[in-house]
C-alpha cells in the first residue's frame, strides 16, 4: 500500500461556533432530525438518561404535530468488541480518491465523549495509514487547544489507541480530528491471494471502498466507486466505532472526479467545482445509525428519477434509480415496485422514512473480477446499493423473480435492520428474517405471478431439509461454532426460518396484533437496538398471548417439532391425543421438546378452530362432537404433522372440505413425503394420501424442482440464494454470557 508521507489535505478549522453546538448523544440517541416528521408514529430521542451511555438533551422540545412521542427507554446495547467508555455523536466525513480510483485520502472530525477518564480512545480500522501527527482531540471547554494523540495499532491493526504522550484522557466533551489514506479495493486476485482464500473462503474486494466498471448495453465502460459497510468492512474506509451498538449522526463529503454524479445516504447539498477538475460534494447529515448503514457512491450514472407520495401525510419524497450509463429505462419496472413496496411498509409502520429523498444505486461491473461478493443488494440507510445485472430489467424482457424479491426485500430493511438495528452479529436474524418474511408477503401481496402461499410452503420445506442436517444451526447463531468467514452460513437459517418463524407467530397472534406490535417494536427502539426479548415484548404488548418462551424456542433450537395426532371419539366428543418429539434428524445437538402454538381444524365442515400452546411431549384436547381433526389448517406453521391410522382416514375423507386451500393441500402431502423419507408411514399410505388430495400438475412440477435444486444444493452444484451473505473482519468476539 502507498504511503503519503506528507498529507494532500488540511486541517479542518474548528470554530467556536462549531464546537458550541456539540451535544451529547446516547446510543440510541438523536435522529439527527428530531422527529421522522409526517404523520404516522413520532419518533423523538428519549428524554432520560441512558444506561452506560450520554443522555439525550432532557430539554428537546417534543412533536408538537399531535403524533404520540416516544416513551423514555433505554434503547443502548452494550458494544461487544470496542470499549463503552467513549460515544461518538455525530461524524464529519471527507475523502478523496486519486484519479486512478487506487488509493484515496480521508479525514474525520467526531463528536465524541468520554464518559471517564481512559488511556486511549479505541477505534476500529483495517489497512489505513494514519498521517503522521494529523490525530488531535480538542476539548469543548477549551476550543482553541490541539492536544496531539498517537495512533498506536492493536490486534493486527484492525483496532487503533489514540493515546497520548502521557497520562490519561479525561472525562468530558471533545472532538476527535483523524487523517488517513487507504486502498480502493478492485479484484478478488489481488484482495483475496490463495493464502488468504485458503483461511477466508469467503474473500471477496467488494468490501470497504471499491471500484466497478459501469458498462453501457453497447458495452461502453467508464469506472465508479462504491461502499460495502457490512458487517464491519466500513473501517477499510474510515476510522471509527463499527459496532451496531454505536449509532449516530453522519455528515458525508467528499472530492472526486468533476463528471461524476454522485450519491450518499443524506440529500445532496453541495456540488462545487474545483480547479484540478475535481467537484467537492456534500450531503446532509444522516439519522442517528450504526456505521455499517454509510454509504457513497459516484461514476457516469444515468438517473431515472420519479416521486413516492406519503400515504401518511400526502407529502412527497423524490425518488432516484442510479443506473450505469443508458440504462436508466432498465429500471422503470424496479422504479414502481420501489414505489409500491414503500406505500405497503408505509402504512404497516405507519412510521416514515427520516429522509428527504430515497435512492437506489444500481452498478453493474464490466470488470467481472469479484465473482465471491456474495451480496446482491445491501440496505444503506436512504441509499440502497444492487447488482444492476440482478435488479435491472431490458425493455421487452420480463423480470426475474429475484429482481422482485431484492427491491422490496432491501426496501423492508429500511425500517427492520437500520430504522431499529440488532444488538450483535449473533442476532443478525432479526435483520434478514425480518426482510425475508416482508419480501414474501409483498411479492404475493402484489405480484401473485411471482410467488404465492403454495411456494412459501415449499420454501418452509426447503428449510426442514436443511434443518435435519448435521450441519444446521439455530436461527440464534451461536458464534463460537461459527468462526469469522461467512458466520450466517447455512443462511437458510438465519434468512428464510426465522421468516418461518415470524409466520408461525402470526398465525398464533393474528396478523391485527402481529402489526400493532411491530409499531409497538418500531416505536419503541427506533434510532436503537434490539433483541429477541425486546421483538417479544413488543408483540405481547398488543395481545393477551405469551410469545417470548414460543419464539425462543424455534429461534434457539434446530430440528423440527413432529406432532403425532390421535382423534378418538368417546360419546359426544372427540378426545384427541397429541404428542411432540423431535423429527428424526442428524443435528449435533438435537432438541426435544419445543414450545409451540397448534391450532386444531375440526366440525363437519372443518371450518372450527381450538388453539393451545404445547410445551409438554404431549397432551389431551377435548372437542364436540366426533370428528376429524387437522392440525395446522394455515400449512404455514413450523411443525411436521402426523395422524395415527384412524385419523388419516378420517382426515382423508374431509379433504373436499378444503379443496380450494392449495397451500394447505401441499403442506400435507410434503408433510406425508417428509414421513415416508423416514418410515413413519408406508409408501401405500403415502400414495393414498398423494391421490385423495389430487394436487394439480402445477403443484407436483414445483415439488419436483424444488427436490432437485434442494439436491443441488447439497452437492454443491448450486448455490443457496439469498440477498447478500455476511462476512467479518478479523475474529468474531464472543458474546459474554449475559442475559440477551
Amino acid at each position: 500500500m502507498k504511503k503519503f508521507s506528507t498529507p494532500v489535505v488540511n486541517h479542518l478549522a474548528i470554530t467556536a461556533v462549531t464546537l458550541a453546538v456539540l451535544t451529547a448523544c446516547g446510543g440510541g440517541g438523536d435522529s439527527g432530525g428530531g422527529s421522522l416528521g409526517g404523520a404516522g408514529v413520532g419518533l423523538g430521542a428519549p428524554s432520560e438518561p441512558v444506561a452506560s451511555a450520554p443522555a439525550s438533551d432532557p430539554t428537546a422540545k417534543a412533536p408538537d404535530d399531535g403524533a404520540p412521542t416516544v416513551a423514555a427507554v433505554d434503547r443502548t446495547a452494550k458494544p461487544i468488541e470496542l470499549p463503552d467508555t467513549v460515544w461518538p455523536s455525530n461524524y464529519k466525513l471527507w475523502f478523496r480518491p486519486d484519479a486512478a480510483l487506487k488509493t484515496f485520502v480521508g479525514r474525520g472530525d467526531v463528536e465524541i465523549e468520554v464518559l471517564k477518564p481512559v488511556d486511549a480512545i479505541v477505534v476500529a480500522a483495517h489497512n489505513l495509514n494514519f498521517a503522521k501527527g494529523r490525530t488531535t482531540l480538542r476539548k469543548v471547554s477549551k476550543p482553541g487547544e490541539a492536544i496531539p494523540l498517537i495512533p498506536t495499532p492493536q490486534t493486527l491493526g484492525d483496532f487503533v489507541q489514540l493515546r497520548l504522550n502521557d497520562g490519561q484522557i479525561a472525562k468530558g466533551k471533545y472532538l476527535l480530528h483523524m487523517e488517513w489514506d487507504g486502498k480502493i479495493q478492485f479484484s478478488d486476485a489481488e484482495y483475496c491471494p490463495p493464502a488468504e482464500v485458503a483461511r477466508n473462503p469467503f474473500c471477496s474486494a467488494a468490501t470497504g471502498v471499491f471500484k466497478v466498471g459501469l458498462s453501457t448495453p453497447e458495452g461502453v465502460s467508464s469506472d465508479a466507486i462504491v461502499t460495502q459497510g457490512e458487517t464491519n468492512y466500513a473501517r477499510q474506509w474510515f476510522p471509527g466505532w463499527d459496532e451496531p451498538a454505536f449509532r449516530h449522526t453522519f455528515e458525508i463529503s467528499a472530492e472526486v472526479p468533476g463528471d461524476w454524479k454522485t450519491v450518499s445516504n443524506g440529500a445532496q447539498t453541495e456540488a462545487t467545482k474545483l480547479p484540478d477538475g475535481y467537484q467537492r460534494v456534500a450531503f446532509e447529515k444522516t439519522p442517528s445509525m450504526p456505521m455499517y448503514l454509510a454509504f457513497f457512491g459516484g461514476g457516469k450514472f444515468d438517473i431515472l428519477a420519479d416521486t413516492f407520495k406519503n400515504p401518511l401525510d400526502g407529502s412527497d419524497m423524490p425518488l432516484r434509480w442510479f443506473t450505469p450509463p443508458g440504462r436508466s429505462d432498465w429500471a422503470k419496472f424496479a422504479m414502481e415496485w420501489t414505489k409500491v413496496s414503500m406505500d405497503y411498509y408505509y402504512k404497516y409502520t405507519g412510521i416514515p422514512l427520516p429522509f428527504k429523498k430515497f435512492d437506489t444505486v444500481a452498478a453493474n461491473d464490466s470488470y467481472d473480477n469479484k465473482p465471491n461478493t456474495g451480496f446482491g443488494g445491501m440496505e444503506n440507510w436512504g441509499s440502497i446499493f444492487e447488482f444492476a445485472d440482478r435488479v435491472l430489467t431490458k425493455p421487452g424482457d420480463t423480470p426475474t423473480l429475484y429482481s422482485v424479491t431484492v427491491v422490496t426485500h432491501e426496501v423492508a430493511h429500511q425500517w427492520f435492520g437500520d430504522l431499529v438495528t440488532l444488538d450483535w452479529w449473533d442476532n443478525v436474524w432479526l435483520n434478514e428474517s425480518f426482510a425475508r418474511w416482508f419480501e414474501r408477503r409483498t411479492t404475493i401481496k402484489f405480484h401473485p405471478e411471482y410467488y404465492s402461499f403454495s411456494d412459501y410452503v415449499l420454501d418452509k420445506h426447503n428449510v426442514i431439509v436443511a434443518d435435519l442436517k448435521s450441519t444446521a444451526v439455530p436461527v440464534q447463531r451461536n458464534l463460537n461454532d461459527a468462526g469469522s468467514f461467512g458466520f450466517i452460513s447455512p443462511s437458510i437459517f438465519v434468512y428464510n426460518k426465522g421468516s418461518h418463524v415470524l409466520e408461525t407467530i402470526q398465525n398464533y397472534i393474528g396478523e391485527e396484533a402481529m402489526q400493532k406490535g411491530l409499531q409497538i417494536y418500531l416505536k419503541d427502539y427506533a434510532f436503537g437496538n434490539v433483541t429477541p426479548s425486546r421483538l417479544w415484548s413488543s408483540l405481547e404488548k398488543a395481545t393477551d398471548k405469551k410469545v417470548s418462551e414460543i419464539g425462543d424456542s424455534l429461534i434457539r433450537q434446530t430440528g423440527i417439532p413432529l406432532l403425532t395426532v390421535d382423534a378418538q371419539c368417546a360419546g359426544n366428543s372427540t378426545y384427541v391425543n397429541i404428542t411432540q418429539e423431535s423429527f428424526p434428524n442428524q443435528n449435533v445437538y438435537p432438541a426435544s421438546t419445543w414450545t409451540i402454538p397448534v391450532t386444531l381444524a375440526y366440525g363437519d365442515a372443518m371450518d372450527q378452530r381450538k388453539t393451545f400452546v404445547m410445551s409438554n411431549n404431549s397432551t389431551q384436547v377435548e372437542l364436540p362432537g366426533c370428528t376429524a381433526v387437522l392440525a395446522g389448517p394455515t400449512g404455514q406453521d413450523y411443525y411436521v404433522s402426523n395422524y395415527s391410522a384412524q385419523s388419516w382416514s378420517a382426515l382423508l375423507a374431509k379433504a373436499q372440505s378444503f379443496a380450494g386451500n392449495k397451500p394447505l393441500l401441499l403442506n400435507i402431502e410434503r408433510d406425508a413425503f417428509r414421513l415416508l423419507s423416514v418410515g413413519r408411514i408406508t409408501q401405500a399410505q403415502y400414495d393414498q394420501i398423494k391421490g385423495v388430495l389430487n394436487l394439480p400438475a402445477t403443484l407436483l412440477a414445483k415439488t419436483q424442482v424444488s427436490e432437485q435444486k434442494m439436491a443441488a444444493v447439497a452437492t454443491g452444484a448450486e448455490k443457496e440464494e439469498y440477498p447478500h451473505a455476511l462476512r467479518f473482519q478479523g475474529g468474531l468476539k464472543l458474546r459474554e454470557n449475559l442475559k440477551r
